[in-house]
């Protein structure tokens, strides 16, 4: 029986069985090879030269009228060919090709820059439209149920007053930022930034990937929001911080009005002119909880996350990783007390690991038998001891220790289910500031990564032709 000739001829790289035997391939012999190729050794690179641009013009015309590249055909049981969706975070898209061109030549950078910026302004205001997404695609994380009675309650406070729902707040010192800028329609005015700019978005700097600002007092270090021991928790645990202070954390409730009423009731600037104000907001919020039957002031989730913590941790919150008591699986101690792990890690304060490198391998070598203890339990299904270690070292603010503690956090966080972990802690240790002004819409030009990040746009391209 003659099969149809296949139309990549001897120059198909299909591997696959089933398409060897539904198409005909001419094949040369080796001899014969051998024989054209030293006859035509000089005359062949040229030809090859000659095909290359006519490859490479044709696929400027096709990417200039957005046309798919030709592909060998696939048959219905070459796994490839299944594969038609995309699924990123719960956001499925269909898949499109992406046209496979050397990025070092300048037309083609020109015509990429375009198409790229055009995928992703429609992109980005479709999320815009739909701020549960928005969330979820940017911060990675997804919002207890109280985070929106907050915003209902701003809202009703904002119509009897004439301002802005954010703004509620602002006269006691208190700002909303974070996820509330969403909804505030703050990005809809914004330029669309690199995916590790929204992850550092008022992210202090001891802010761990399970915390997320929600709330900061103005001109200080203090900020509230939410504690997630996973991305898709929704309890609504809310903490405090004071930058200022240092790395340790504190529970203050089990929902956002909580925090509210702890700040209010501790870091209020209270003055004969507005202590009136503030014991009025007071009963606005627990009236207003009291009429959506949210609980102020328990202490139930916190009692249940109490007992799943496995290990303090330098914060003070605590570890909650998957542990079977039963039988010790899932997490073991550091192989020294917290003591001994804080007295080496001061020795790396203000260690320039570059200028005094012998002096950071030296101190390197004291915390190496910690690492690797760390490492053995991972083998052993104890994940939550590398995840503790590397909490330890980023709680120290040591920078230096920035690259020693990426794989331990990628490690720990990968064996609990926690990739979006990966994605926060990384772009935090990749471009970890100091200071409280960051909001990344108020940052000026040049501070951010995008910037620079759009010299390098074909890293984008896996993402950018994907459409809803």
């Amino acid at each position: 029986m003659n099969k149809p000739d296949c139309k990549y001829g001897a120059e198909c790289y299909q591997q696959n069985p089933a398409h060897k035997e539904k198409f005909a391939h001419p094949v040369k012999s080796v001899a014969e090879n051998s024989t054209v190729q030293a006859v035509t050794s000089n005359s062949g690179n040229m030809e090859i030269k000659k095909r290359s641009m006519e490859t490479l013009n044709q696929q400027l015309e096709d990417i200039k009228r957005c046309k798919r590249l030709s592909s060998p055909e696939k048959d219905i049981c070459y796994s490839e060919g299944k594969d038609s969706s995309y699924e990123y975070h719960d956001l499925t898209r269909q898949r499109y090709a992406v046209p496979k061109v050397p990025m070092s030549v300048g037309i083609l950078r020109d015509i990429y820059d375009s198409q790229i910026e055009f995928s992703q302004q429609a992109e980005y205001k479709e999320l815009c439209n739909e701020p549960k997404k928005f969330i979820k695609h940017k911060f990675l994380v997804l919002m207890p149920p109280c985070f929106e009675d907050l915003w209902q309650f701003c809202q009703v406070q904002a119509l009897k007053t004439q301002i802005k729902p954010e703004e509620t707040f602002l006269q006691f010192g208190l700002k909303l930022v974070g996820p509330y800028d969403v909804l505030a329609g703050k990005f809809d005015r914004a330029k669309v930034h690199e995916p590790g700019d929204y992850l550092r978005h008022w992210r202090f700097f001891y802010d761990p990937p399970e915390f997320q600002t929600i709330i900061v007092q103005q001109n200080s270090g203090v900020h509230y929001g939410y504690w997630r021991d996973s991305p898709d928790n929704t309890d609504g645990l809310v903490a405090w911080n004071d930058v200022k202070k240092g790395c340790e954390f504190l529970i203050v409730g089990e929902n956002i009005f909580d925090a509210i009423l702890h700040f209010l009731g501790n870091y209020a600037s209270v003055t004969p002119f507005n202590k009136k104000k503030i014991s009025d907001m007071k009963k606005l919020i627990s009236d207003w909880a009291q009429s959506k039957d949210i609980a102020l002031n328990c202490c139930e989730k916190q009692k249940s996350r109490k007992a799943q913590i496995v290990s303090k941790t330098f914060h003070k919150v605590g570890l909650v990783v998957p542990y079977d008591r039963k039988t010790n699986i899932g997490y073991r101690p550091l192989l020294e007390s917290d003591e001994k792990i804080r007295a080496i890690l001061s020795k790396f304060e203000n260690l320039n690991r570059f200028e005094n490198n012998l002096e950071y391998q030296e101190l390197m070598r004291e915390l190496q038998p910690i690492i690797t203890a760390a490492d053995l339990a991972t083998d052993e299904c104890d994940f939550g001891t590398v995840l503790e270690l590397a909490l330890d070292f980023f709680c120290s603010g040591v920078k230096s220790l920035h690259e020693v503690m990426k794989p331990l956090f990628f490690t720990g966080y990968s064996m609990v289910n926690r990739p979006q972990y990966i994605a926060i802690i990384k772009s935090h240790l990749d471009n970890r500031r100091e200071g409280i002004n960051l909001d990344l819409l108020a940052a000026p030009a040049g501070e951010c990564e995008t910037t620079k990040k759009r010299k390098h746009t074909h890293l984008l391209l896996p993402m950018v032709f994907f459409a809803m």
